[in-house]
């Protein structure tokens, strides 16, 4: 079956929309690429990568068409400087701890990776550590505001879930069903002991609150490398 919109064709919207909204960096925040071309080429959250699962090993493709009413995970920042040319070199950010507890999360939602779109509040790269507040000039964080309610519009989602308080603050002003998991990275994660019981129990939170608007599970509809 036809896709009803091609993932490049949204893509390339939604850069096309960061350019035109998002104009006062920091000096010391560097943008990220506007063209598809210019992409992370594998699983990444925009805008450093294209939002979308593109499978568990670096440099999978772009998927041919664009989820239908994703769920829409929204983070704070991309990452550092350092940490986005490394995810260029190797193809992905998949690999990490990050992604492995969120598709852990996600697991336990009954959710398919490729059911989601994933992306940022604030737009650009944040200079030095991956940590701390992003740098900023007057008019950035209403710009990132005012992209991100352009988002929704383009993604169309049918929800949105925050990762951790910083993205929270962004999407609770959003006039859509939303609710807020934790980071991937918190603390609360780190214990080896309860670290899997953990990440199930934040999955299922969202479950819950998926099913307060009758979403259905993934059940067999995932890829085997899709959870």
């Amino acid at each position: 079956m036809e896709p009803k919109r091609k993932a490049e064709a949204v893509i390339v919207q939604l850069l096309k929309a960061m350019d035109d909204t998002v104009l006062s960096y920091h000096p010391t925040v560097v943008r990220t690429n506007s063209t598809v071309e210019g992409l992370i080429q594998g699983t990444a959250f925009f805008p450093g990568g294209a939002g979308l699962w593109r499978g568990s090993q670096n440099f999978g493709e772009m998927p041919e068409g664009f989820p239908e009413s994703p769920i829409m995970f929204v983070g704070h920042n991309f990452d550092s400087q350092l940490a986005y040319e490394r995810s260029l070199s190797n193809g992905g950010e998949v690999s990490g701890h990050f992604w492995s507890r969120l598709r852990g999360m996600l697991k336990a939602a009954g959710l398919c990776s490729e059911r989601c779109f994933f992306t940022n509040a604030l737009m650009g790269l944040k200079p030095g550590s991956a940590l701390g507040p992003m740098p900023s000039v007057a008019g950035y964080k209403d710009e990132c505001r005012a992209f991100l309610a352009r988002q929704v519009e383009i993604v169309d989602p049918s929800t949105i879930v925050a990762l951790g308080d910083d993205a929270y603050l962004y999407v609770r002003r959003l006039e859509i069903a939303h609710t807020k998991l934790r980071h991937p990275t918190n603390r609360y994660f780190n214990p080896l002991i309860t670290r899997d019981v953990r990440i199930r129990e934040e999955g299922m939170k969202l479950r819950e609150f998926l099913d307060t608007f009758g979403l259905e599970k993934s059940g067999n509809q995932c890829r085997t490398d899709a959870v």
